[in-house]
């Protein structure tokens, strides 16, 4: 079955997700006069700021908030016992002076209860970075975020997630493991530091067996998926067998895939050629998305191609019994950068 949409006036209106059935809907939403009164802002003092002491006073900030985050080094003690660990050396990485550059331990808070996993926490933390600020920051909103990073970094925290999997894996209570992050406060990140998460469960994630029972009964549904964004110029870039495209279906309003059609294995099973390449299209698509609040999910084999889901969590939308409305100008895709 085709992917189903509806045009007018030569523009895409309506699109079915064909996963789940529900629809976006591209509207003038955000054209909407806004309801919500606006405050009017506190006249301001009479004397002049002291600049200087603003300045040294931001600066103090920053430095309290790297000393008491868990997440930076100097705090490994903070934080569960350390199960893998990236240096400069390992990444072939110059300009970092950091006694690691990718970090990885046991979640505080495990994502799966332990009583599902043979009583064994499988929810772990990735660090991908020792930096907690942009360089030259001056302000807590100077985050260092995931686009950041190097593209060479990128596919060494992708390699992290895959090993700390493996470890996740060897319990033989987990059968599946999912690799997820969040960028902001807005996607439900409760630490500012970069980081990811790679979650063991005992049994396969909802939406991940929804994907392979829908491809059960079509198994040319992804084939007709990257047509259709082609046909609509949502194609962003194809290499080596993967393709990033612009998602209208996905779940938050700027949402953008990755997919690798022929790599249906268990992502701890693929060869490097392909998680590197699925790992520079990843990087395309935050790239894109910049600092924005986002989060991605990665989704992997047996019976669904490695893939992922990517959505920012900044654009105006209404969602109603399931539907997506979005605006219309939201069909207008960014592309990335060259490499």
């Amino acid at each position: 079955m085709p992917v189903d949409y509806g045009r007018a006036q030569g523009k895409l209106v309506w699109v079915r997700n064909p996963f789940t059935g529900a629809l976006t809907y591209f509207t003038d939403v955000h054209k909407k006069q806004s309801g919500f009164p606006r405050r009017a802002q506190t006249a301001p003092a009479a004397q002049a700021p002291d600049w200087q002491a603003a300045k040294a006073a931001r600066l103090a900030e920053l430095e309290a908030a790297q000393r008491d985050c868990p997440f930076c080094p100097g705090n490994e003690s903070l934080t569960t016992a350390e199960v893998l660990r990236l240096t400069s050396d390992d990444i072939g990485l110059d300009g970092l002076d950091a006694p690691w550059i990718v970090r990885a331990f046991r979640n505080l808070y495990p994502r799966i209860p332990e009583a599902c996993t043979g009583g064994r926490n499988e929810s772990y933390v990735v660090v991908e970075d020792p930096r907690h600020f942009a360089d030259g920051a001056s302000h807590h909103e100077e985050l260092l975020y995931t686009a950041l990073l190097p593209r060479e970094q990128f596919r060494a925290v992708l390699r992290a997630d895959i090993a700390v999997a493996r470890v996740a894996y060897e319990n033989p209570a987990v059968r599946a493991v999912i690799l997820r992050k969040n960028q902001g406060r807005e996607s439900g990140a409760s630490q500012p530091h970069l980081h990811n998460q790679v979650i063991g469960g005992d049994q396969p994630f909802p939406p991940i067996a929804l994907e392979r029972a829908t491809l059960e009964r079509q198994p040319s549904l992804w084939r007709e998926i990257l047509t259709f964004a082609e046909d609509e110029g949502f194609m962003l870039a194809q290499r080596d067998g993967c393709a990033l495209y612009f998602c209208p279906f996905g779940t938050f309003p700027r949402s953008y895939d990755v997919v690798c059609l022929e790599a249906t294995d268990r992502i701890t099973e693929l060869p490097s050629s392909v998680l590197d390449t699925f790992a520079d299209l990843l990087h395309d698509a935050l790239t894109i998305l910049g600092p924005l609040p986002l989060d991605y999910e990665i989704h992997d084999g047996p019976g669904v191609p490695l893939h992922a889901h990517v959505c920012a969590r900044h654009f105006p939308y209404s969602n109603l019994g399931g539907t997506l409305n979005l605006p219309a100008e939201m069909a207008v895709v960014l592309r990335p950068p060259r490499p």
